[in-house]
């Protein structure tokens, strides 16, 4: 399934919106390190973001979201879904699965973001 074929399944409205994201793979091992990236789109429910290096579907990953205009990061816990090349980087297709306790109304957060910039 390719980008274009996704978007007939989301449950919530996108943005194409460029924010920083750091992430870093919470999987086994030792010694997994932050990564910066930016996203290219994002919902309520997940995002998509342009990462340097590809990522294992079903990886869970520690995210650190900072919204334009927000002065705390949203932080998340996010499953890959879907990891596809796009030139030297990857185009990696995330779904938020747990938030801290923190940051509760983060989704919310992130709702309303998205609602703001769609418009009425």
């Amino acid at each position: 399934m390719t980008g274009s074929d996704r978007s007939e399944w989301r449950r919530a409205p996108r943005i194409d919106e460029q924010a920083l994201v750091k992430f870093k793979d919470i999987g086994g091992g030792a010694g997994r390190k932050t990564v910066a990236a930016k996203t290219l789109n994002m919902s309520e429910s997940g995002l998509c973001l342009l990462s340097p290096k590809a990522l294992a579907p079903d990886a869970h990953l520690a995210l650190e979201l900072s919204l334009k205009g927000h002065d705390a990061a949203v932080m998340a816990i996010g499953r890959v879904v879907w990891c596809d090349p796009d030139g030297d980087d990857y185009r990696v297709g995330i779904c938020f699965t747990w938030l801290r306790d923190e940051d509760r109304d983060s989704l919310q957060v992130i709702a309303e973001y998205v609602a703001d910039r769609t418009g009425p």
